[in-house]
Formats: C-alpha cells, structure tokens, sequence
C-alpha cells in the first residue's frame, strides 16, 4: 500500500546506530557552527497496477535546502534551523495522478509546489530541545524520505547523549505535512484503517553496551488509537577475515488506545533477520510474525502518505506482510561492486514470502478489508544504486529502485528511478 526504504534489509533490518537519536553537534558559536546544504534530486515514478487501481505516473525536479545554525555561547545555547523544499512537475501534463509527488489540483496535480519548515532549539551539555517543523526518526514514529521533498511534523523533540553509551529520544507532535501537501495542518492517521489518530507522543531510549551491539526500547500513544511498545536486540559476530555474522530482533505490542478509532486492537509483531557477511556478499534469513485478529498497522499523514514506522524486517518496498495472523519469509543478497575510483556501486535483490494471513476474522467491508481477499502475498525486489567518488560530480549518485508485488486484489509493478546530487553550501 505504500513505499518504503529497504532499512537495510541485507545488512540488517536495522542496526543500533540506526536507532540512536544523535544530539546535534556543533562549534560553538551561532554563525561559526551554521552550516546549509542543497541536494537536488530528480525522480520518475512508474506504478503499473494489475487490478481495479489507476495507474501512477510522474517525473519532476526536486530541490531541498536545509540550514542549521550553532548554538549561542554559554551554558545554555540556542538555535534555529529552518529548511525550504520545492518541487516541479516535468511531464508536462495533468492526467497523472497518484504518484505521491506533487499536491493535487483539481483534477491532476500541481506543476510547481514549495514549503517552508522552521524550528528553534536550545542545547545544555549533551541534550538539545527543539520546537517547530521537524523530522524526527525513529521506530514509533518516523517521517519518511522517499518522494521530491520528505514529510515534516510539527511539535517538541528531546534528544540526549549525555548518559554513557545511552540515546534518549522523546516526542511530542500534533500536525504534520506529507509529501501531496504544503502546508503544516495535516495529523495523523492510522496506515491501512485511514481513521484519526490525535495527537502522538513517545519516549524510547537505545544503549550500545559494545561496538557489535545493543538493545532499545521504544513506547508510543497515538491519543485515539493505540498504545505502542518496541522492542530491539542486534548483534554482529566477527567470525573470521571479512566475515561476520549478524542478528536482529524487532518486537511490537499494540493495544487500543482512548477513543480506539480502528477498533479494538491486541497484536503483537515480531521479526528476527540473520545476516552472513562474507567480503562483498551480505546473504540476509528473515522471519516475521504478526500475532492478533487484527493488522500490525502504524501512522500515516492524513494526506495519505505513510511513515516508516515498521522496523519489521520484511517490510519492503512496497508491501509489509503485516496482516492478522501473518507468517513470512524473507530472502535477500547484497553485494558491494566497490569503487573503480570513480563510480561505487551497490545490487541488493530480494524476495519475500507471505503465508497464513487469517483473513476469516476480517471484515470484508471494514476498516481494514485489504487484508480479508487473500491468505499469502509475494514481493520481489530489486535495489541498483551508482554513486560518484571522485571528480567534479563527487557524491552525485542514481538509484533505481523496482518492486513486483502479488497479492489478491493488489498486484503491482512499481519502478523508481532516483538522480541526487548533494552541495554543502557552507
């Protein structure tokens, strides 16, 4: 139902450092600590359906520049940090709608679009405080990247390193603005019910006890929904010269919560990825499990465009094998072409295995019907990314991207091809 990054799915679902809420660090001194970067990124989007769903196609331009300043001198800093995202339409034409790229208009979509984000922020030690237009990460609550400019929120952030090998993150939001909107006054939404969620707070905090890895711990309330716990464990195993072996763990527990706008809700959801490393190749084993007579579901923009909460390790590009009572299986290899001193290449290529969705507990006609037509779904996945290390276009890189998913319904064809080119402006 919506597209995702791998999250380093043949390396690991997903690794300690990518949970670690990183205070920001800077020099000291308001402009001496300031620093702006442009990225221009241009992308094609193919979906082809199979079934009752319209097409999507789109090209288009993006550019994206944020700025972030130092902090004020003394014990306590302050800061701002403000960013301005455009995106134009390149194809030229209304009619095709539904890419997740450009805000509608009438009957097609907007060819231009743009919208400005800003924040202030105060730092004490190690632990800053921000307030505004954010984009905060992490396994409860996640705002993607994956379209011409990436979703913001609006709300207070927490971010601390100032205990030992300890990250804490907590949240506060109340608006967000997804990828077809420009403006800040969008909430949240659960993914696959589409119901309203309230506002959303959360509090988790990851520990990195030894290089090779550590644990987090992650809880949420979306204010009419549900009641989140995560849960993550990984480690990586040195087994020989460029061999290693590595493991993680991913747990949800969901549970209604005030109003409970998508229905009574008990699910838990778990994933345990295995990857082997053995110089260039990465082969990845994952399992996951969704246990409850409802979905494993998690927050959207109520635009329609959907988080990356789901640390799940066969959540993929396209489909999440999320449904009640779901089995799956995840096949992935990875290899590393390396640098000819001029270009870096990267293949990952992917195929997972849904089973057992028990689609008799669900309602054909409720909230969550998308699951009530099929017991088993497939998808396979194909990840080619080329990235410039040398010379006058050093960082510029292109990505394509390819998903086939089957299952009843829902079968589909998905192809992005994504040019970026990153500029520290100072």
């Amino acid at each position: 139902m919506k597209n995702r990054p791998w999250l380093g799915l043949f390396a690991l679902s997903m690794s300690a450092s990518s949970l670690q809420a990183q205070a920001d660090e800077a020099p000291e001194g308001f402009i001496e600590g300031s620093s702006a970067k442009l990225i221009a990124r241009n992308m094609y989007f193919n979906r082809n359906s199979l079934s009752d769903y319209p097409d999507a196609r789109g090209w288009g331009q993006g550019f994206l520049m944020d700025y972030q300043s130092g902090f004020t001198q003394g014990d306590i800093g302050f800061g701002v940090d403000s960013s301005v995202y455009t995106a134009y339409k390149l194809d030229g034409g209304r009619g095709t709608v539904g890419t997740g790229m450009f805000p509608a208009e009438g009957d097609g979509e907007r060819t231009e679009s743009s919208t400005l984000n800003a924040s202030v922020k105060m730092k004490w030690s190690n632990t800053v405080i921000k307030y505004g237009d954010l984009r905060p990460y992490n396994p409860v609550f996640a705002t993607p990247d994956l379209r011409l400019m990436p979703m913001t929120t609006r709300g207070i952030q927490l971010l601390s390193d100032d205990i030992d090998k300890v990250s804490i993150d907590i949240g506060h939001f109340y608006s967000s603005r997804g990828y077809t909107t420009t403006n800040h006054d969008e909430g949240f939404e659960a993914g696959y019910a589409g119901v309203d969620a309230g506002d959303v707070d959360y509090a988790g905090f990851t520990w990195l006890p030894v290089e090779e890895g550590g644990v987090g711990f992650y809880v949420s309330r979306a204010e009419d929904l549900w009641r989140q716990f995560y849960v993550n464990a990984n480690y990586s195993l040195p087994l020989a010269t460029e061999q290693t072996l590595s493991f993680d763990f991913n747990l949800y527990r969901s549970l209604d919560e005030g109003q409970a706008n998508a229905g009574p809700i008990n699910v838990t959801a778990w994933s345990l990825a295995t990857a082997y490393g053995h110089g260039p190749h990465t082969f990845t084993l994952s399992y996951q499990k969704v246990h409850g007579s409802q979905p494993f579901d998690y927050l959207m923009s109520s635009d329609g465009t959907y988080m990356d909460s789901i640390y799940l390790a066969n959540s993929s590009q396209y489909g999440d094998f999320n449904g009640p009572g779901e089995q799956s299986i995840g096949l992935g290899y990875a290899y590393d072409f390396g640098s000819t001193g001029y270009l870096h290449t990267t293949l990952a290529l992917r195929y997972v295995y849904g089973f057992d969705i028990d689609n008799e507990k669900v309602d054909p006609d409720g909230l969550y019907a998308y699951f009530a037509l099929s017991d088993k779904q497939i998808e396979r996945d194909i990840d080619l990314k080329t990235i410039v290390v040398s010379g006058a276009l050093k960082n510029l890189s292109v990505r394509v991207r390819y998903a086939a998913h089957a299952f009843t319904g829902d079968s589909v064809k998905q192809l992005r091809i994504i040019t970026e080119y990153p500029l520290d402006l100072f």
